[in-house]
């Protein structure tokens, strides 16, 4: 994921929030102004790659290669070859990790490009991946913030 200005923006606002409201005996809500702006910031972040994937172009890609990236678990990014309109052969690596290797080296897969940027592409049939991470902390960060509301609420 790149960091922007918004993301940027989003940082000094959250510091702003937990300074202020800590100095004024209110940090609950300093907490809450901080899950508000990161739902926000996910939204058009979502926004965004909507936007993109709205300009891409289909085309056929090869499987050559898997990226494996190890932590807890390995993750595997499939590494793809494909040859955009104006005839310019692009290598590029999914940026979604994925914990099994989906496709066989090899194989051709239908994916989705953008013409302007040609490195940034998506699996045709896998549009989703992009943004799922984004509601799920939105979801999971609504626990917390449900918490601390609560507290807010009922003290």
């Amino acid at each position: 994921m790149k960091v922007g200005i918004a993301d940027c923006i989003w940082a000094a606002l959250s510091f702003i929030a937990v300074g202020v409201t800590f100095h004024y005996g209110c940090l609950p809500f300093g907490l809450l102004m901080i899950y508000v702006f990161m739902v926000l910031l996910f939204l058009w972040h979502i926004s965004s790659v909507r936007s993109r994937q709205r300009r891409t172009v289909a085309a056929f890609g090869t499987i050559t290669d898997y990226h494996e990236a190890t932590g807890v678990r390995k993750h595997y990014y499939p590494v793809v070859e494909y040859e955009t309109e104006d005839g310019r052969a692009v290598s590029s690596v999914y940026t979604v990790a994925d914990r099994i290797m989906r496709y066989e080296i090899g194989t051709q897969e239908m994916i989705c490009y953008d013409p302007d940027d040609p490195v940034f592409f998506y699996f045709a049939n896998r549009e989703n991946d992009m943004v799922k991470d984004y509601y799920r902390f939105i979801i999971f960060g609504s626990i917390p913030a449900l918490f601390v509301l609560m507290m807010v609420l009922f003290s």
